[in-house]
C-alpha cells in the first residue's frame, strides 16, 4: 500500500480545523491582556501573576495530554476522542471570558486565572492531538507538503480574523461592549469549521493501532524525548519564533495607538493582518526552496530575512511606512511556520525508527507547553518594560519612554529572539540528506506495521 491514501477532501478538511485552532488562540493571546488591561483596567501586575500561575498547570497539562493520547485506544482512535471533548467547553470560553462580573481588582484577577486555566485545559485537547495526526496521517514528503500549506493557509486566515473581527468591533480599546460581539462571532465560526473538520477530515490510520500497547512510561518518555538533540533545539526554535509573534501580535494595539498615531485598533488590525497574508502568499515559494533545499537551509534563510526586516520598524512613526515593513517581514514570517511544521515531522519519522512507535504526542505534548510557556516570557518583558516606564495602568497619554519602552518591544526583543533562531538552526543535525534516509526506512517499518495489523484484525 502506498503511503500517499488519502484524497484531496480529506486533506482540505482535516486543514480546516486550524482555522478555528488559531482563530481562537490568536483571539486569546492577542486581545485578553488588551481587554483585562485597558477596558477592564486590571493591573499589569495582576496579569502577569496570573500568567504566571497559568504556567504551572502548562507544565502538567500540556505534556499529560500528548502522553495520554499516545497510550489511548478507543474505536474512534487515539486522538479524535480528545477533540471531540474539548471542543464545546473552548467554546463557551471564547463567550465567558469577556464577560467579568466583578469590580474588585482582586476577584477579577481570581475569574481571569480560572478562565487561562479551564481554556489551556479543554484548548489542549483539541491542539495537541490534532498536531499529532499531521505527521501520523501524512509521511510522504509530497502529501506534508501539499498539506503543510493547506494547514498553515488556514491557519493563517485565522489568525487574520483574530486580528481583525476584534478590531472591526471593538474601536476603541479601552471600552468594553466590542470584546463580547467579537467572541459570539468568532464561537459561532469555531462551531462550524470544527464541525466540518471532525466529520470529514479527522481520522486516523489503521497500522498505528497497536503503537499505544508498546508505549513508554511517562517520564521514561520524557527523558528519551529530551535526549533527542534536534528535538532540544527544535524547542529552542520554536520558543524563539512563537516569542517574536506573541510579542509583536500582543503589542501592536498599543505600538499602532501611541507610535503609529493611529486611534482606531482597526489599524493593528490591518497590520498583522497584512503580515499574515504575505507570509501565505510567500508559501508556494517557500515549499519549492524546501524541495531543493531542504527545511533546513530553508528555515535559515526565512530567519535572515525575517531578522533585516525588524530593523526599519525601530524609526517608522506613520502606517504607511508601517505597512511597508510589515509586508516584508510576512516573507520571513511565512517561511518559518511553513517549516516550523515540517521540522518536527522530521523529528518525530527518525523517533519512530528508533523506538518502534509513533510518539507524536510525546513530542507536541512539551512543545505545546513551551509554546504556552512562551506567552508568559512576552507578558513579562512587556510588564518589565511598561513597569521601568512608568506604564504600570492603562492611561491615555504615555510619554516618551512609553514610546520607546515599545519600540523595543517591537524591534530590540525580537531581534535577540531571531539570532537564537539563526544559532540553532546552523547547530540542527537534520538535513535534506539524512531526511529523504529516513523517509525510504520509514516506509518500510510501516508495511511492516500494516503487516502485523492485518493478522491480528
Amino acid at each position: 500500500m502506498s503511503e500517499s491514501i488519502f484524497g484531496t477532501k480529506q486533506k482540505t478538511a482535516f486543514s480546516l480545523a486550524f482555522l478555528p485552532g488559531w482563530l481562537i488562540q490568536g483571539v486569546f493571546v492577542v486581545w485578553v491582556f488588551s481587554f483585562y488591561f485597558s477596558a477592564v483596567g486590571l493591573s499589569v501586575y495582576y496579569i502577569m501573576l496570573a500568567y504566571i500561575i497559568w504556567a504551572l498547570w502548562n507544565a502538567i497539562n500540556d505534556p499529560l495530554v500528548g502522553y495520554i493520547s499516545d497510550r489511548t485506544s478507543t474505536r474512534w482512535g487515539r486522538r479524535k476522542p480528545f477533540i471531540m471533548v474539548g471542543i464545546v467547553p473552548v467554546l463557551i470560553i471564547m463567550i465567558i471570558v469577556w464577560i467579568v462580573p466583578f469590580q474588585a481588582s482582586f476577584f477579577i484577577f481570581l475569574y481571569l486565572l480560572i478562565i487561562l486555566f479551564a481554556f489551556d485545559t479543554f484548548f489542549t485537547m483539541i491542539a495537541v492531538p490534532l498536531d499529532c495526526l499531521f505527521p501520523e496521517l501524512y509521511s510522504t514528503e509530497e502529501d506534508r507538503a501539499q498539506v503543510n500549506i493547506y494547514r498553515q493557509i488556514f491557519s493563517v486566515i485565522g489568525i487574520i480574523g483574530a486580528f481583525l473581527i476584534p478590531s472591526i468591533f471593538i474601536g476603541e480599546i479601552s471600552v468594553r461592549e466590542g470584546y463580547l460581539i467579537s467572541g459570539v462571532i468568532i464561537t459561532i465560526i469555531g462551531a462550524i469549521t470544527l464541525l466540518i473538520s471532525l466529520k470529514w477530515g479527522i481520522t486516523e490510520r489503521e497500522e498505528f493501532k497497536l503503537d499505544s500497547q508498546h508505549e513508554f512510561g511517562y517520564f521514561e518518555g520524557l527523558k528519551y524525548t529530551f535526549k533527542n538533540r534536534a528535538f532540544v533545539l527544535y524547542t529552542i526554535m520554536l520558543v524563539a519564533f512563537e516569542y517574536i509573534q506573541l510579542l509583536q501580535a500582543t503589542i501592536m494595539p498599543q505600538f499602532s495607538k501611541f507610535v503609529l498615531n493611529e486611534e482606531s485598533t482597526l489599524a493593528s488590525g490591518i497590520l498583522l493582518g497584512l503580515n499574515q497574508i504575505v507570509a501565505i502568499a510567500s508559501m508556494v515559494i517557500w515549499s519549492k526552496i524546501g524541495f531543493k533545499l531542504g527545511s533546513k537551509k530553508g528555515y535559515f534563510i526565512a530567519v535572515c530575512i525575517l531578522l533585516l526586516s525588524l530593523i526599519p520598524l525601530f524609526f517608522i512613526k506613520d502606517l504607511n511606512s508601517a505597512i511597508l515593513v510589515v509586508s516584508i517581514s510576512g516573507i520571513g514570517f511565512g517561511g518559518l511556520l511553513y517549516f516550523t511544521t515540517l521540522l518536527i515531522a522530521d523529528i518525530i519519522d527518525e523517533d519512530e525508527l528508533k523506538t518502534g512507535v509513533r510518539r507524536e504526542g510525546s513530542f507536541f505534548g512539551p512543545t505545546n507547553f513551551f509554546m504556552r510557556i512562551t506567552g508568559i516570557f512576552s507578558i513579562l518583558t512587556i510588564s518589565l518594560v511598561f513597569s521601568s516606564t512608568g506604564w504600570e495602568e492603562y492611561t491615555p497619554n504615555p510619554g516618551v519612554d512609553v514610546i520607546f519602552g515599545l519600540r523595543l518591544l517591537m524591534v530590540v526583543f525580537p531581534m535577540i529572539a531571531a539570532a537564537v533562531l539563526a544559532l540553532a538552526i546552523t547547530l540542527y543535525p537534520l538535513s535534506k540528506s539524512r531526511v529523504l534516509e529516513i523517509k525510504k526506512e520509514m516506509a518500510e517499518l510501516h508495511q511492516k506495521k500494516r503487516d502485523r495489523v492485518s493478522k491480528e484484525s
